[in-house]
């Protein structure tokens, strides 16, 4: 499953002398076809086999952002 060339809401988060990376709103829930509205069940943020690099990362980091504690 490719993700589309549509254009997303981008948001740099910077973390410091960590790191900082770029944010893009919405792809992953684009690539998978749920809506914005709905959250992406735990399953769909596993990477699966035959995923694009580019797929695989967003799922990864999409688990990883559900870990995080949010304001």
């Amino acid at each position: 499953m490719a993700i589309g060339h549509k254009s997303h809401k981008t948001q740099h988060v910077d973390l410091g002398g960590k790191a900082s990376f770029t944010v893009h709103k919405g792809k992953l829930h684009d690539a998978l076809g749920i809506p914005q509205d709905e959250k992406i069940p735990a399953k769909d943020k596993e990477p699966h086999a035959g995923d694009s690099p580019e797929l695989a990362a967003e799922r990864r980091s999409a688990k990883g952002f559900s870990k995080m504690r949010h304001a």
